[in-house]
Order: C-alpha cells, then structure tokens, then sequence
C-alpha cells in the first residue's frame, strides 16, 4: 500500500446516539469532523539509535492523540454550569408518597410522562409500591467528564443513586429493581419538565440498549450548548444488589419456586450490578495509575470509532467504558498470581498492543475471573470477563457474534501494526472501514417474526440460537457470522417505550471462505456411525440423504444447486426448518457483479477458459524446447499476457474478446548474434520464420504466420519490429482458435540501447526516440514477464484474485479511462493484489465482487500526489527493507526531477520491478487522467457509504456508467461494429447489441467469425482509436471502452485552446483571426483558434462505415 512517512490531518467519525461512548448504532458512516492538530506529544521520543518503524508508529500515534483531544477547559465551560443547573433541578424534586403501579402510572401520565416500564410491566397485582425521594447523590461521568473523551464525544452521564430505603433486601429479583429505577426516572423527568421543560428536548431511551437501563436524554435547545448532550439514569446503591446473588450462575428471574431448575440470567444480573457499581467504575478510572492511560483510552476509542463499535447492543457492546475498564483492571490485577497483567510504565501504544493482544488471543468464552481465585464460571457462548469486586462481566453486553467480529478485527489490527516493513497506521487507526458492502463478503436481509420476545434478554437468547444453528451448518464456508439488527431506543416523554412490532429486521453478514463456500456436496458421517447419523439428519432434515461415492464409502450427504448461491441456500434451508422461516423471508443485500459484467455466453466460463489457455501454452512450450535444428537452444520461454496470468477482462476464447496472447522467447547468448540493433531486428525475424517452419512441419494443425509492428523504426532498429503467430484451432464449437504471439528477447538489446542513449551528442527527436524505445523495451521485454509469474501465482494461490482484477479493469474500461495511454492494466493488478497480500483493515477477500469494492477503495484512499504506491506481490512477503528504503529514494528523486507530474504521475513499484515508474512513465497515466480516476472512486466509495445495505440494482448499475458531461465532444459508434464483453443486466436485450459481436443475429455469420484466424484480435474501433491520437493527438485526448464501445469520449487539449499565435508547424488544425497590432515593434501578428468543428469533420471522414454521428457539449 502507499507509503507513510508522517502523519496528515486527519478525519475521523464521530456522533453521539444514546450513551456516554455510543458513537454510532447502525453500521453506516459516520460524518466526518476534520480534527485540528493540537501539539501535544507525550510519547513523543525518538530513539538515539534512529528511526525505526516502531517510533515513526509511535510519533503517529502522539500526534493522532494531540489531534483528537479535545480542549476540556473549554468544553466544561459549555456543560460545567449546565450540569450543576440539573443537578439541583433533580435534587429539589419533590417527594413522592409511595403508591401502587396503577396508581403511579396514572399520576404520571397526568404530567406528560410514560413510565419507561420494561417488560412484564408492573400490573395492579404488583405488590411491591413505588416511591420517590431524592438522590442520596450523583455521579457525573462519561468519557468528557473524566477528560478521557475524543472530539466529538459531548455526553455526560448523570446517575441518580436511589436511596437505600426506596429498596427492598430481595429487589434484585424478578425487575423488581429496575421497575422502581424506571418510576424513580419517571419523577426525574416530571421534575425537570416542570423546573425548565422549555430549555431542554426530553426523550427517554434505553442506555446502551439495555432494557434494564432506562436513561434520560436531555438537549439543551441553546445552540449554543447544542452539541451537549445529557444522559440522566439511575443507580442502585452498591450493598443493595449482593454480588453473591447476582453471580453468571444465578438466576434472579423466576417463574417458579425451584432456582436451581431454572436457566441462569448473567445478563439481567450483570446489567442490575452494573447500575449499582456506577462509583466503583468512575473510581476504578478516575484512579488509574498509569501517565499514559488517559492517552490509551482515547487511542481505543478511536480504534473502536473506526470499525463501529460502541457500548451499545446495537453496536458491539465494547466502547469506551470497556476499554477504560479493562485496562484500568489489568493495571490492578489479570496477571499471574493476581499480579498486574499491564504495567504502568506502557505507553499508550503499548497499551493498545496489549489490549489487542489480550482480545485477539484470549478466548473470554472461557470466562476469566479477575479478583476472585476460587470463583470458577462455567464456558458459555457469550464472553465473559467477571470483576469478583463489582460483580459484573465487563463484556455483558457482547453476543457471540460481535465478540467473534471484535475478535477478528483485533487480530487483523494486531497483524496490521506488527507488520514488518508496512505502515499500516493509516489502516488500523483513520480509515473508514464500517462500509458494510466493502466489509463483508455477501450480506442477507431477513424479516425476523419476534412476537413475544419483548426483553432484551429473550431477544439475545433468540438470536444467539440462531447464530449457532447458522454457524454450525456453514461450517467451513465462512470465517466469521455477523448479525446487524436496528431496534428504536429513543422515544418522547409521553409515549411508551418502542416496541418491534412483532418483527425485527435483521442482517446476517457474513466473510466467506472462497476454497469452500461454492462447494456443491458436503460429506456427513458415514452409514456405521449411526448416533452421528441419526444426529445430522436431525439437524439438517429431509435435506440430509444417504449417497454412494466414488471411492466406494456409504455416508450422509448434503446436495445444493448450483444456480443460487450455496450460502442463501443454507440459511433459509436451516431456518425454515428450526424458526420456521419463510424462504420469502431472506433477500441477499449484496449483488454478484462478476456475474453481470464479466458476464459469459459460452458453457466454458473464464476460469475455464485460462486453464485451458494456460494447458495450451505448456503445450506449446513443450513443443518448442523439443523442436531440432534451431540455430541456437531455447533459454527460457516467458508468458507476459494477461490471459496467461488470468487477468483478461472478457473470456479469452470467445470470438468477441479473442486476441493474440504475447509470451517470450529467450535463445542462448551466442558469438554470432550481431552486435548493431538493426542487424538484431533481421536476425529476429530470421528466428521466427525457422520457428514457423519447424512448427508446421511438427504439426500440421497449427497455423503460423510472421508479423511486422513498429515499421517505422525499422532502420533504426531501436523497437521490436517483428513477431510469429501461433493458432491453435478452435477447442469447441463456438469458441475461438487460441493465437500466442511470440516475440525474441535478446538481453543484448538493452546494453546496445543504453549505450546508444549514453552518446551526448546526440539531440532531440533521435534521443527522444530511442529513449522511449528504451522504456518499452524495459516494460514489454523485462518487466512483463516477471510481473506475470507474480500475478499467477497470487491467482494460483487466491481463488478471488482472478476476478477482482477482472472486475477492477471492468470498471475502469466502463469510465474510458484503460489504455490508450492512460490507465495501463498492470497497475490495477498491483492495486487488486494489494487486497490481498496486504489485506488490512479487512481480511483476504472472499469472492471478486468484495475484492473489487474493496481495490476501489484503495484507489480513492491513495494520495498519489505524495505517496508511492508499493506492493510486494510476493506469497512469503520478504521485500527487504533495505530494498523498500531504495524504491521510496528513488521516488523522492523523480518528484524532485519531475515536480509538475508530467512524465511520472503514478509511481508504482513492487518486489518484481523496483523502479518505480516502468508501467507509469511517460504520462501513463496523465494528471487528468489520474485525478478524473480518483474523483470517480471516491464518488463511488461515498455512495457505497451512504446507501450501505440499501443499494438496489440502479445503484450498482450506477457505480460503473460514467458521466459523460465532463467531456467537450462524443463520438458514437454504429451497433454492431464493436467487440466486447456481454453483461447481464434487467434491460431488455434489443440495448446490448452494442456490447456484442457484429453479427450476432446470423448463425452462419458467427460460425465464421470462430472461424477466422486472419481477424483475430482486431478491433476496428481500437483501430481508429490509435488513427485519433497519431492525426488529432495534438489537439485533442480520446477515451474509449476497449470491451463494448458505444461512443469514443473527447477533451480539447488545454494547451490548443484559446487565441493562439499563428505560425508554422502549430501542430493542429487552425482558424485564423484579425490580425492584432504588437505595442512594443508596431508589426502586427496573425492570431488563430483551434478549428474544433473542422477536426470533428474530419473525424467523422476518418471513421466513415464506423461512426454514427459525434455529439458536441452545449
């Protein structure tokens, strides 16, 4: 990925929803608020020995904690006197005379007030009363309050502590304690409306989406104390809610007389021990001693920001008081013997080391008590890391599946930092990465009926049971099930709390694995093991059936179809026969987009497609170091094509997307090689024509055929001039013959080019020309084959590599911006294999589609005004550092030589090709080019962001039109003429006769396209296309889709516009204007504007038979 030397202004995510730490409770983007940079360094120190990966992380790290921490004297400014204002409002409420559940709900609905009741509410058989006194005291807390906050966290947290003597001894039993806290919450709201109702906008809500945890928000409607916002809940006092009753093990909600038949409640018990532990915890942080935890905690919350978690329910149940809780813990104890597992003297980044460590490596399923050695907590499904002293699991609020997802980020983030030889700052602690779309391999909506799950905890239980049904039977085929459900948690005074409606909209997010997720059969247990039999059957129902194999054995099978995808399969399979589910019930979110626009008409798909191609090529290689009489041995023979590293856009064997596949041949070194370059060029073509007729002779079904290119330099010699066609004939009906093209690498070539550009005598075009032969001589004989056997084998090793960087160039050739001299396709196989080598801050992709978004997301995040872009396509990722420091010199060289980015604009380089510039140089592509790919990733990456999970067909349709009014002229071409890729789209198929082959609509007319070899790989609209630029490039760029050219896209040069001096060799065709009087010598000069309409006329003459009529922009 792009190199980082120091740290930029950064943009981070941050908004508030419902708690002291809740950033963000729906997985969407966050706005972005720019953060000032605030020059406060405290682990700001440079190491005597020198710069190393280590502390340049560590400067990035102080600097990225001066940006984000906020100016607290400032803030408290703001809510200091606010906060005071409300304490005494609630401090002076009037006492409220106990009463029953009837009469207390009435009372208060007089004064505009819903009892925020959790469910079963108090009826008029509750015996137990309700009354109000006020607070014995309140706790002021939160992340702003304890100075531990981020910019743009503006809550604090207000807790009332009931008084003792409004609690019974047994009131943590049965909601009895959170009744009473949601009446006591109720007079507290009726107060403030009272005292100053007008101030404020009042809601109540659940904190952290908890139902045991009414709050009360309150907005102050001063704009100018807007962005604060207040949570006012209620606290128990700490000896009231005994710890030895409300242990994980115990259950305290009964609906019989027999406890020890009943299912434990850990989560209503921790969420009562947590109300009443509120001052423990504000100590316990407060009280930290460590000079770098403030830092750390601030460094966890932006961490947990970025991937979109918080401590709310919705979002993870893991923010800012889990962190600074954990932490704060293991300061104290964790360790061996009850030792600190942290020490005092980290740093904050090693603070956020050691908490990934912790959660990346520590299975907390297996509850690890802290406090308490004899205390011994069975495993459960959920996490649980129980402090003995407050009596409460710090990870209460987690489920199965965000523990399993803050795990797997954890380990990603900790893989990320520890890196050698990457800086993957920028990855693990700026990036937006809660893209779902980006961040999840395939995504389904299902409609979920919850009809008496009215609690928190019956919904948790109910999801978590189908959690393990889901992960159980995709088994293998995924890494990780996520689960993304949106329930309202803030509703107005005088309503009750939101209730779902009987239905809960859910998403299931899954990564897959792609060497198991499209597998059509899994094996069960075998006909012998018949308790483990009878138990498959149970669980997979009628789907499960006994098969014989191949290999003789006798075991349970599962068969799945291969027209939809196997996941969706299972799922509605799994939950029509456990939930009862509807199959109606679950769409997919996500769209196949290598299905639609890497779309197929043969029954041979592509992957098919290149290993027959590459099947074919070993034959052919075989055949050639076989072959007798050759002047000289056969070194080596190289592939450099893109269908020979399965990177072609189209099918390489269909007649549309057919051409001649480049490989190289190397003959030994010899004496009688000549030593001048036009002499070489002769002996080239002497070579191949030996090799056609030895071919021919071997095999009489190959057909050959020697070609001339670069005719031009041929006297010269300074290009290849020469090349041998080798047709294979057609492998099936509808396919087309298979063409290599091969041409000599004779290494000489290089020196004598080199040696040629050394001579300083020589001057303008001839050096202008030999250096530019000297650059493709390093890219198309050098650079290419050793960039072709990294990509192989990153496809070989990556079964989505293939079609994400199909998919990628796709996208690029929709927006006319591959080839022609701008995006050259070896740079976005490096930028598609950076997903996947350096995959953070996701893991390997599992299918094209993911692997594609996530490549356009490299391409909108990449600054490459100020950053190279590096990848080491290497599998062992051992790109020596002493190479990596070379490559970025000699990138700091070329902006020094070429600081306007005329020559270079992209720098690129890899462990194969480290010079940086060999498929970028010479305006490869150009600025505009450059810059107009950019804008359209970040477009695209933003409305990914936005839309999220509601992106319907149109708008993924949309991602790959691309807008036409930015160009001053059109011209379109006649349906029928061009090639390309066919796509699969919902609009009638009379719209995609552009995108097929000429004469698509005549049976005979296609057997003889697959037939003809003497057109193979021509394309008459990319024909012109080179006639456009060699006549008009001057005056005018061209853009143009190599694979379904409806229209060729035109920009008027910058420097041919405007009133123009006339004179000679202008180098465009011009009008001329009246003559204009020069002030200094009298003499009049003739002045001229570029003749845009003549031009377009002649275009139109060029492309006469091919051109439809040219569009000009009003």
């Amino acid at each position: 990925m792009p190199s980082r030397h120091s740290p930029k202004r950064r943009k981070l995510s941050h908004s508030s929803n419902g708690c002291a730490d809740e950033e963000r409770n729906d997985g969407s983007a966050a706005k972005k608020n720019t953060i000032t940079k605030k020059p406060k360094n405290k682990d700001n120190n440079v190491p005597a020995s020198g710069i190393t990966k280590s502390s340049i992380l560590a400067l990035q790290v102080a600097d990225l904690i001066a940006e984000v921490t906020p100016n607290y004297d400032r803030s408290h400014a703001k809510w200091g006197g606010l906060s005071n204002r409300l304490q005494t409002i609630i401090k002076q409420i009037k006492t409220r005379a106990p009463v029953t559940a009837v009469d207390a709900v009435k009372t208060l609905r007089k004064e505009g007030v819903r009892i925020p009741f959790t469910e079963p509410r108090p009826s008029k058989d509750t015996k137990y009363k309700f009354e109000f006194t006020v607070p014995k005291d309140i706790e002021v807390g939160g992340a702003l309050a304890w100075g531990l906050s981020v910019k743009g966290d503006n809550v604090i947290q207000l807790t009332a502590i009931m008084p003792p003597e409004l609690l019974q001894e047994k009131d943590y039993l049965n909601n009895r304690a959170p009744q009473k806290a949601a009446f006591y919450l109720a007079c507290i709201a009726a107060g403030i409306k009272e005292a100053a109702g007008s101030e404020f906008e009042m809601s109540f809500a659940y904190l952290y989406g908890v139902d045991y945890l009414p709050v009360l928000n309150l907005i102050a409607k001063d704009k100018s104390l807007s962005k604060v916002k207040f949570h006012v809940s209620v606290g128990f006092p700490e000896d009231l809610m005994p710890t030895a009753k409300t242990l994980p093990t115990k259950n305290n909600l009964r609906h019989g007389t027999n406890e020890a038949l009943e299912t434990p409640t850990p989560f209503y018990n921790s969420s009562i021990r947590f109300a009443a532990s509120t001052a423990t915890f504000s100590e316990m942080i407060r009280s930290a001693k460590s000079a770098s935890f403030d830092d750390a905690c601030r460094l966890g919350q932006v961490w947990l920001q970025q991937l979109g978690f918080d401590s709310s329910i919705q979002s993870g149940g893991f923010g800012f008081l889990e962190w600074s809780a954990t932490c704060a813990l293991f300061l104290r104890t964790g360790g061996h013997r009850g030792l600190p597992l942290f020490s005092k003297q980290y740093s904050s980044l090693q603070f956020f080391k050691a908490m990934l460590q912790i959660l990346a490596t520590r299975d907390f399923r297996d509850p690890m008590v802290l406090n308490d050695t004899s205390l011994e907590i069975p495993r459960i499904e959920s996490p649980a890391l129980y402090d003995a002293t407050t009596g409460v699991n710090i990870l209460y609020k987690m489920t199965p599946w965000s523990y399993q997802t803050l795990q797997h980020h954890a380990r990603i983030s900790l893989a990320a930092i520890n890196a050698r030889n990457q800086d993957n700052f920028d990855e693990t602690f700026i990036l937006n990465t809660v893209v779902p779309v980006v961040q999840y391999d395939e995504m389904f909506r299902i409609t979920l009926p919850v009809d008496g799950v009215d609690t928190t905890s019956q919904l948790r239980q109910h999801l978590s049971k189908m959690h393990s049904i889901l992960v159980r039977g995709l088994g293998d085929r995924v890494s990780l099930v996520n689960f993304k459900f949106l329930v309202a948690t803030e509703w107005p005074l005088k309503h009750d709390p939101a209730v779902t409606n009987g239905k809960l909209d859910l998403e299931v997010r899954l990564l897959t694995n792609p060497d198991a997720v499209t597998r059509l059969v899994d094996h069960g247990p075998s006909a012998d093991e018949q308790d483990l039999a009878a138990e498959y059957r149970a669980f997979w129902g009628e789907k499960a059936e006994l098969r014989r194999f191949k290999d003789g054995s006798i075991s349970e099978a599962l068969v799945w179809a291969p027209s939809i995808p196997v996941t969706h399969q299972i799922i509605a399979h799994l939950l029509s026969l456990h939930i009862k589910l509807p199959p109606s019930s679950i769409s997919s979110a996500t769209l196949n987009l290598e299905a639609i626009y890497l779309a197929d008409e043969s029954n041979l798909g592509a992957k098919d497609s290149f290993r027959v191609i590459n099947n074919a090529f070993q034959k052919l290689t075989s055949t050639l170091h076989h072959l007798q009489d050759l002047p000289l041995p056969i070194r080596s023979i190289s592939p450099t094509d893109t269908a020979l590293r399965s990177a072609s856009v189209g099918n390489p064997l269909l007649p549309s997307t057919a051409k001649p596949i480049d490989f190289l041949i190397q003959f030994d070194s010899s004496t009688r090689w000549p030593d001048s370059l036009p002499a070489i060029q002769h002996t080239k073509i002497a070579f191949l024509l030996k090799l056609s007729e030895l071919l021919t002779a071997q095999d009489p079904s190959l057909t050959t055929r020697v070609g001339l290119e670069n005719t031009s330099s041929a006297t010269t010699g300074n290009m290849n001039t020469s090349y041998l066609d080798i047709i294979y004939p057609s492998q099936a009906p509808g396919l087309s013959p298979v063409c290599f093209r091969a041409r000599i690498l004779h290494d000489r070539e290089l020196h004598l080019l080199q040696t040629a550009l050394a001579d300083k005598s020589l001057h303008g075009s001839a050096r202008d020309e030999l250096s530019s032969a000297l650059v493709v001589y390093k890219r198309e004989f050098v650079a290419k084959s050793a960039h072709t056997s990294a990509i192989r084998a990153l496809s070989a090793r990556f079964a989505a590599f293939s079609g994400t960087m199909r998919l990628l160039k796709r996208w690029v050739a929709k927006h006319l911006l591959l080839g022609d001299g701008h995006v050259p396709e070896e740079v976005l196989e490096i930028v598609a294999a950076s997903v996947f080598v350096t995959p953070a801050p996701w893991s390997v992709p599992g299918n094209a589609t993911t692997g594609f978004l996530r490549a356009l997301s490299r391409v909108a995040w990449w600054d490459w005004t100020s950053r190279p872009l590096l990848v080491d396509l290497g599998l062992a990722q051992d790109w020596a550092k002493e190479s990596i420091e070379a490559v970025k010199t000699r990138y700091e060289a070329w902006r020094r030589l070429d600081p306007a980015l005329n020559s270079v604009v992209w720098f690129v380089g890899t462990n194969v090709e480290e010079t940086g510039v060999v498929w970028t140089q010479g305006g490869r592509p150009t600025k505009v080019v450059g810059g107009r790919l950019t804008a359209l990733a970040r477009a695209a990456v933003d409305v990914l962001a936005n839309k999220g999970t509601g992106m319907g067909e149109e708008d993924w349709m949309g991602l790959f039109e691309t807008p036409l009014g930015d160009f001053d002229f059109s011209i379109h071409i006649k349906p029928g003429v061009a090639k390309g890729v066919p796509e699969k789209t919902t609009r009638p198929k009379s719209s995609k006769k552009a995108l097929l082959n000429g004469g698509g609509d005549f049976k005979n007319l296609q057997i003889a396209e697959v037939l003809d070899t003497e057109s193979l790989g021509y394309d008459p609209v990319d024909v012109f296309v080179r006639d456009l630029n060699f006549a008009f490039g001057a005056s005018a760029m061209f853009f143009h889709d190599h694979y379904g050219c409806k229209l060729i896209a035109g920009l008027w040069k910058p420097s041919a516009l405007g009133r123009k001096e006339w004179r000679v060799r202008l180098g465009w065709s011009s009008v001329p204007l009246p003559a204009i009087d020069d002030d200094e010598e009298g003499e009049s000069k003739s002045m001229c504007v570029l003749n845009k309409d003549g031009i377009l006329a002649e275009i139109a003459m060029l492309g006469e038979g091919l051109v439809k009529n040219i569009a000009t922009k009003e």
